[in-house]
C-alpha cells in the first residue's frame, strides 16, 4: 500500500458532528429543542444525503457542519479540529437564489471570494472557471432578471464553487426548480463531484426527496424528528449514472419509505402496556399534533372514500401532490382521530372515518369535537376554560411548553386553535389574545 493511500485513510473527515445538540428561543421565548446527540461526519470523496420530514431538523445539522449556527452543546469540527466560526473550505446553496439583482453573473459568482484574499488576475481567473465549469460561459454579463429559475440557480452553484471549498452544501438546492432543470442539474453536479480533477471532495446535501437522495448520494442518513435524531443510516453503493427505474434503486427507495413510515406512523400502540391490566384504546401519554389544517385531513377523507384503490400511502403522496413528509403528516392527523388506520405503508378508513365522510357539515362536526376532546393535549385548554370564561393565550403556550418540550409550542397552539374552532370547542380573539368557548351556532367553518 502506498503512502498516498495511507494518508487518505488515516485523513479525518471534511466535516464533523459529535454529540452536537441544538436549541433555539421560539418567538414566545420558550426553549426549542431542534437536534439531539447527533455524530455525524462527512467523509473525503463521499457525497452524503441527509433526509427528514419537515421540523426534523435537516437544516440546522447542515448550519452547524458549516459554522454557520453554533451548536448548544458537543463540538462542530473540520478536518479534525474544532471549529471556530464559519468553516472557510465549506461553501453553502440554498433553496432560493439569493442573487443580488443589481449585479451581473460575472459579479455575483466573484462575491464567493470576497472572505479570500486574492488578488484580481487571480479572483478573474477564479471566476471565469467556474462560470464555465457550471455551463454559463455566454452570460458572463447577465443580470438575474435576465436568466432563467435553473439559470439562477446554476449562478448560485458557480458562486459556491468559485473558492475551491473541500465540502459544498447543497440545502435543498433543487426543489423551487421544475422537474427537468433539476434533473439536469443533479446530473451535471454528480459529473463535478466524481471528477477529481475539478478539486471538489465532498458534498453534503440536505433534501426531503427519497429518490433525489438515492439518485445522487453514495451514502444517506435518514434523520426523525423532534427532536431530531440520526436514524437509518444506509450505505448505497449502486453505480453511477444510476437507472431510477431498476430494481435495486427502487429497493433502496423501499426502504427509505418505510423507515420513515414506521417511524411516524407506528403500528404498534404508543402506550406501555402495564402487567395485568387490559390495554385501553385511548393514548394514555401525551401526544402532540401535525400541524395540519383541518381541510387536508378533510381532503385525505374524502380520497380514501371515493378512492378506495388508493390505500398505499406512497400512491396517496403522488396523487394528493405533496412532499411525502407532508403526506404523513396528514394521515398521521387522521389516524391520531381515529379517522384511518395504517396498517404498515397502507392507509384505511376506520368505521368512524366512514361514518364521518358519510355524515352531513353538523354530523362532521360532532364527530371531530368527540375525536378531539379525547386528545390529552386539548385538556391543557379545556380544562382553563371550565374555570374560566377566556384564558390568556400565552398562558396556554406555556402550558404546551412543559408538557411537550421538544415541539413549537405556538405552532402547537394554531394548530389546536384551527382544531378547536372547526369542533366548535375554542376560538380566539386576535386583539385580545384570549381563548374563549364559542356560542352554540357559532360557525365553525
Amino acid at each position: 500500500m502506498n503512502t498516498s493511500m495511507k494518508t487518505n485513510e488515516i485523513a479525518p473527515p471534511v466535516a464533523e458532528l459529535s454529540a452536537v445538540s441544538k436549541s433555539f428561543k421560539t418567538a414566545g421565548g420558550h426553549d426549542l429543542k431542534v437536534l439531539e446527540n447527533i455524530d455525524l461526519a462527512v467523509n473525503r470523496g463521499e457525497l452524503l444525503a441527509v433526509l427528514g420530514q419537515s421540523g426534523s431538523g435537516k437544516s440546522t445539522i447542515l448550519r452547524c457542519l458549516t459554522g454557520l449556527v453554533e451548536p448548544s452543546s458537543g463540538r462542530a469540527m473540520a478536518d479534525g479540529k474544532t471549529l471556530d466560526g464559519v468553516n472557510p473550505h465549506a461553501s453553502v446553496v440554498f433553496q432560493t437564489f439569493a442573487l443580488y439583482p443589481w449585479l451581473t453573473v460575472e459579479q455575483n459568482v466573484a462575491v464567493g471570494l470576497m472572505a479570500h484574499k486574492v488578488s484580481r488576475a487571480e479572483r478573474d481567473a477564479a471566476v471565469d472557471k467556474a462560470i464555465e465549469l457550471i455551463g454559463l460561459g455566454n452570460y458572463h454579463a447577465a443580470y438575474p432578471r435576465e436568466l432563467s429559475g435553473g439559470m439562477r440557480q446554476r449562478v448560485g452553484i458557480a458562486r459556491a464553487l468559485v473558492s475551491q471549498p473541500k465540502l459544498l452544501c447543497l440545502d435543498e438546492a433543487f426543489s423551487a426548480l421544475d422537474v427537468l432543470t433539476a434533473e439536469n442539474l443533479r446530473q451535471e453536479l454528480i459529473s463535478l463531484w466524481r471528477n477529481q480533477e475539478n478539486g471538489l471532495s465532498s458534498i453534503f446535501m440536505v433534501t426531503h426527496n427519497i429518490e433525489e437522495a438515492v439518485e445522487m448520494a453514495n451514502r444517506i442518513v435518514v434523520v426523525f424528528p423532534r427532536p431530531g435524531r440520526l436514524g437509518l443510516v444506509l450505505d448505497n453503493p449502486l453505480p453511477y449514472p444510476r437507472d431510477t427505474k431498476s430494481s435495486e434503486f427502487q429497493r433502496l427507495v423501499g426502504i427509505i419509505h418505510e423507515s420513515i413510515t414506521t417511524m411516524a406512523l407506528p403500528d404498534l400502540p404508543a402506550e406501555v402496556p402495564v402487567a395485568g391490566q387490559p390495554m385501553s384504546r385511548g393514548r394514555s401519554r401525551m401526544e402532540s399534533i401535525p400541524f395540519v389544517p383541518v381541510g387536508q385531513i378533510l381532503g385525505l377523507m374524502s380520497i380514501l372514500n371515493d378512492s378506495p384503490e388508493l390505500s398505499n400511502i406512497y400512491d396517496i403522496s403522488d396523487e394528493i401532490g405533496k412532499e411525502f413528509g407532508d403526506t404523513i403528516s396528514i394521515v398521521k392527523a387522521a389516524e391520531i382521530l381515529d379517522l384511518v388506520d395504517t396498517p404498515k405503508q397502507d392507509v384505511r378508513l376506520t368505521d368512524l372515518g366512514r361514518k364521518f365522510v358519510a355524515s352531513d357539515r353538523v354530523g362532521r362536526r360532532t364527530i371531530f369535537s368527540e375525536q378531539v376532546f379525547k386528545l390529552r393535549l386539548f385538556h391543557i385548554i379545556i380544562a382553563l376554560l371550565q374555570e374560566n370564561e377566556e384564558v390568556e393565550a400565552d398562558r396556554i403556550i406555556k402550558d404546551i411548553s412543559s408538557a411537550l418540550p421538544y415541539d413549537n409550542p405556538e405552532k402547537v397552539f394554531q394548530t389546536m386553535i384551527a382544531w378547536g374552532r372547526y369542533a366548535g370547542l375554542m376560538d380566539i380573539n386576535n386583539k385580545t389574545r384570549m381563548v374563549f368557548v364559542p356560542e352554540d351556532g357559532d360557525d365553525a367553518a
